[in-house]
């Protein structure tokens, strides 16, 4: 028991409140050396900033020369594709023509044909018919 009283008082005595408490002047001191840390950290980062600018403007010069290429590049494709699609109209057109005209023309004969075979059906009837006639006729008077 007696141990365990000791070593109560021995932890009492370590556990005393310290007096720790920090003086103006203490303040002050802490004030100044993070002011010069801090300035000692800001002077990298304005330099750095400063060549950020610069590198800006220069990146800025490139981005306005890379998008007056990407341009002319993009007319120069427009270009090529407008060819393209000439000679893909003119594959297609000038032949669907030659087809149109052809059939125009088939049509045109077909139709002349078709009355002409009609004439000749209407004589061929009216001689059919004629012949018949006198068939009769000739049956009714041998």
């Amino acid at each position: 028991m007696k141990t365990i009283l000791l070593f109560s008082i021995l932890f009492c005595a370590i556990a005393v409140p310290a007096m720790g408490a920090l003086t103006d002047a203490d303040l002050d001191k802490i004030r100044l050396i993070v002011q010069e840390e801090i300035k000692s950290e800001i002077a990298p980062l304005i330099t750095d900033i400063n060549k950020l600018k610069t590198n800006d403007a220069i990146r800025q010069t490139e981005l306005k020369n890379l998008s007056k290429n990407i341009d002319d590049k993009f007319e120069s494709v427009e270009k090529n594709f407008d060819r393209q699609n000439s000679i893909i109209i003119a594959c297609i057109g000038i032949p669907l023509a030659v087809l149109a005209i052809g059939a125009t023309i088939w049509g045109i004969l077909a139709s002349k044909r078709s009355t002409k075979d009609r004439t000749l059906e209407q004589q061929i009837e009216v001689l059919t018919q004629e012949i018949e006639t006198l068939k009769q006729q000739r049956t009714v008077q041998p």
